[in-house]
């Protein structure tokens, strides 16, 4: 396998470290959600929580398509800066917040900038990576999301009893801020992605939406779309929800805060692994079998299973919900050309953010009605056997049909 190039391997490291902090900021309300329904002050029902989970997907949502624009026309490391310094900030008034309402405002900023994070990223890593590691080298960055996730259901557990839900914002945020220096003198540009000339000129403004919406891109485009809605309602509904859902299924409270950090490790470890897979039998083969782990992980945890059985299928679950979601997005990346890719990339990612949004709702819902708790879990496996159907049907590229066409005239294939 060829090395990377120091400069390179910064890059990489970098995006690693902003993935980080990305998982730690989504898990945090989920992990810090027991205590903040038990603070006396605010007295918020499920329901109202629930909405106070979606802001932040929400707020991705408009990052994710924004930010993922700007990132074509603007370059993919000022975006970086961008967002890392609005989340952080973001963070930081979540943990000074002194009312639901201003949690909540903050917690929609959070997602901006978040969103804007990840289809930056994601460029930035696919366009560094060598030809033939592109999903191994993508699952590395991303995994950061599964350790930052597990880092803030530790300090849920061990710190924010003592210290309060709000230490658990605060953490997050003054890390961020630690990250901005190295980020600002370390990351570079993406080699292949145009700045000038023809190419640039034909994708400026808002065609970079509109060809993505022409053949033959348009049903692609829906699919990844909605297979990315199906992948962030499983992330978001199991991130804010898991350690409520095991806990009616009769687990304490700090034994369903462990669920979540296994949760965690499980995305921060298995999608290596289905990373490597992914650079051997390609992205379309595995993202099915990466649904199909959650599926079967998730649906085990409705039955009665040793405690051993228990954390191998909330392991597979985490493999399955946010390891498909970092496979998806090197699929998309490999779909698009660099002309438009981090706004293709956005564009799927605003669409699945439809799903984080229904996702901590969903889970409001499940538990309001209270169903028997095998139901909720079953009601969360049911959106991940959707997405790899949606996969086993994505249409195949055709020869030649996938590449830079212009919106000003009509040119014959070269």
């Amino acid at each position: 396998m060829p090395q990377a190039a120091p400069r390179t391997s910064a890059v990489l490291l970098l995006c690693a470290v902003c993935m980080v902090l990305e998982g730690y900021d989504v898990i945090a309300f989920g992990a810090t959600l027991p205590h903040i329904l038990a603070d006396s002050g605010w007295k918020l029902t499920s329901r109202q929580a629930g909405f106070l989970g979606s802001l932040t997907p929400i707020g991705m949502l408009f990052g994710a398509l924004l930010m993922g624009w700007a990132a074509d026309l603007i370059g993919r490391r000022r975006l970086v800066l961008i967002s890392v310094s609005l989340f952080s900030g973001a963070m930081l008034a979540c943990g000074m917040a002194p009312n639901a309402e201003l949690f909540g405002v903050s917690r929609f900023a959070v997602g901006l900038g978040v969103g804007g994070v990840l289809p930056t990223v994601a460029a930035l890593v696919y366009e560094h990576a060598p030809d033939h590691r592109r999903n191994l080298y993508t699952t590395l960055a991303f995994a950061g999301a599964g350790v930052g996730g597990a880092l803030a259901a530790v300090i849920a557990a061990t710190l924010v009893p003592g210290l309060g839900f709000r230490f658990e914002f605060l953490a997050g945020g003054l890390a961020a801020l630690i990250v901005l220096p190295l980020a600002y003198f370390r990351l570079t540009r993406s080699a292949d992605l145009p700045t000038t000339g023809q190419a640039a000129a034909e994708y400026s403004g808002l065609r970079r939406f509109a060809v993505l919406f022409t053949r033959p891109y348009l049903l692609t485009t829906i699919m990844f779309g909605a297979a990315m809605f199906s992948a962030l309602l499983v992330v978001f509904g199991l991130s804010t929800w898991l350690p409520v859902l095991m806990r009616t299924a009769g687990y304490p409270l700090g034994s369903a805060l462990t669920f979540l950090v296994v949760l965690n490790l499980g995305t921060a470890v298995g999608p290596v692994v289905m990373g490597k897979l992914a650079d051997r039998i390609g992205s379309r083969r595995t993202v099915i079998i990466s649904f199909m782990t959650a599926v079967v992980g998730v649906a085990a945890l409705s039955q009665p299973l040793s405690m051993l059985v228990v954390y191998i299928a909330v392991v597979l679950a985490g493999i399955g919900s946010l390891g498909t979601q970092i496979l998806l997005n090197v699929y998309i990346a490999g779909r698009y050309p660099a002309e438009f890719r981090a706004t293709a990339l956005g564009t799927a990612l605003a669409l699945g953010r439809l799903g984080g949004i229904a996702g901590p709702l969903y889970g409001g819902v499940l538990l309001d009605s209270h169903l028997p708790s095998t139901w909720n879990f079953y009601a969360f496996a049911l959106p991940a056997a959707i997405g790899a159907l949606l996969i086993v049907f994505l249409p195949h590229p055709r020869r030649g049909s996938e590449r830079p066409i212009s919106l000003n005239v009509v040119r014959d294939p070269v």
